[in-house]
C-alpha cells in the first residue's frame, strides 16, 4: 500500500494503493469522528501471521478512550482463519443487547 512496500516489493509490477482507499481501509480516523458502536469485541489470535497483535491493541485502547465497551482477548495460539468459538459470540451479542437494569 505504501511507498515502502512498492520500493521492497519481489514483483516487478507493483504499484501503489490509492492513498483514499487506504485511508478508508483504517478505522481508527473514524472512531469519535463518527457515531460508533457502543459494544466492540475484538479477537485476533496469536498465531495471526496477516494482521499485528500491535494493531488490535491500539484499536482496543483507541475505543476504550472514547469511552466504548471492549471484549478484547488474544487467543493463543490461533492463526488468523482461526475458530473464536460461536457460541462465546453469540452469548456476548445477547449480553449487550439486553437492556440495561436501573
Amino acid at each position: 500500500f505504501t511507498a515502502f512496500s512498492q520500493a521492497h516489493s519481489t514483483t516487478a509490477s507493483a504499484t501503489r494503493a490509492d492513498p483514499h482507499t487506504v485511508a478508508l481501509m483504517n478505522p481508527m480516523g473514524y472512531i469519535g469522528r463518527v457515531t460508533n458502536p457502543q459494544h466492540w469485541r475484538i479477537r485476533v489470535g496469536t498465531a495471526d501471521r496477516d494482521t499485528s497483535l500491535a494493531i488490535a491493541a491500539l484499536l482496543e485502547a483507541k475505543l476504550q478512550n472514547t469511552g466504548k465497551h471492549v471484549d478484547f482477548a488474544l487467543p493463543w495460539d490461533v492463526p488468523h482463519s482461526g475458530d473464536y468459538d460461536l457460541d462465546a459470540l453469540f452469548a456476548w451479542m445477547k449480553q449487550v443487547a439486553q437492556p440495561r437494569q436501573p
